[in-house]
């Protein structure tokens, strides 16, 4: 199995979007790229890769069943941030509720004590 250096893997993470035709899954990435470990650890990679590119300017996009693709299309990329702005916003939104029940003002949050309330055990 080929060692890369991270900067390698990156560049070489942008070539195999740039060549492929179809979206790529994460697993396929990392196989071409020869990275170790487990499937998850590989993915992990692959998406700091994709982060990394991104961050630099790659307009890559994914989704959960499709893989990644790189566009040139602007509009696609602005749909697409979009639809990340709006899904973070719901998750912002998720978790300031769950707090409010952990917290509210008739106490019912601390009901199951504060292993519960902060979600460590």
């Amino acid at each position: 199995m080929k060692t890369l250096e991270t900067s390698d893997c990156i560049a070489e993470c942008l070539r195999i979007l740039r060549q492929a035709t179809e979206p790529i899954f994460a697993a396929d990435i990392a196989a071409r790229l020869g990275l170790g470990g487990n499937r998850e650890t590989q993915r992990r990679h692959v998406r700091a890769f994709i982060k990394h590119l991104r961050d630099n300017g790659s307009r890559i996009i994914a989704t959960l069943h499709g893989g990644y693709w790189l566009t040139d299309d602007a509009q696609l990329w602005a749909d697409y941030l979009e639809g990340r702005q709006i899904d973070a916003k719901k998750i912002l939104g998720e978790t300031h509720r769950r707090k409010r029940v952990a917290y509210d003002s008739r106490g019912q949050g601390s009901l199951f004590g504060p292993r519960f309330a902060t979600g460590l055990g």
